[in-house]
């Protein structure tokens, strides 16, 4: 885990430029309202990056929302505090292994390309499904589809091995942690699970 920490945290302050220009910025708009932000909700955002979400998250939950973003690599952190407005947004350095939030307090846990490098993924889910209200939803999704991040990350030795699970594998995981699936989509360009919390 040190040397994948070590690798966001070398291109934290390019990551943002590199990885989202303008045509993945488009694309990303189109992914965003899958979300199915609400005005007034409290929104987790796991694995936030540089904070590539929080602008779209605070524009969609409106002034009455909120947001707590976290990510394991500092460096990353310090890119994503840049885009808080206090108090509507919160930046942490965590282990979504180890979420430091009370039990059932958001109505929406987005995990946005951010999945596939989780050492544990069932401990991962568990801790999402952990900190979501009941009927609050869970959102895994990725500007990839599963063989796309592979082909992608083979390049990267850190992170060349970090997949995004099939749907018989991801269906199981979900209903190991108490979730109820009520979509999925892996295809070119696009891998979005939507997950509810039924109790």
């Amino acid at each position: 885990m040190v040397g994948k920490v070590d690798f966001f945290e070398a291109r934290a302050h390019t990551w943002e430029e590199t990885c989202y220009p303008a045509e993945v910025r488009a694309r990303l708009e189109e992914l965003v309202p899958e979300f199915g932000l609400r005005s007034g909700e409290v929104v987790l955002d796991v694995g936030t990056g540089p904070g590539i979400l929080i602008p779209y998250v605070l524009r969609a939950v409106g002034p009455s929302g909120r947001i707590v973003a976290f990510d394991l690599a500092r460096a990353m952190t310090m890119e994503a505090l840049k885009k808080c407005r206090l108090p509507s947004a919160v930046v942490l350095q965590a282990d979504v292994h180890a979420i430091p939030c009370r039990s059932a307090v958001f109505d929406r846990v987005l995990c946005f390309a951010a999945f596939p490098h989780f050492d544990n993924p069932s401990q991962a889910l568990a801790e999402m499904t952990r900190v979501l209200k009941g009927g609050g939803r869970l959102i895994i999704a990725h500007l990839l589809s599963r063989e796309e991040l592979a082909r992608h990350h083979a390049s990267h030795e850190d992170v060349r091995r970090d997949v995004l699970p099939d749907a018989t594998s991801m269906e199981r995981l979900i209903s190991g942690v108490g979730l109820e699936l009520e979509s999925f989509e892996d295809r070119p360009g696009w891998y979005l699970l939507r997950a509810r919390k039924t109790s």
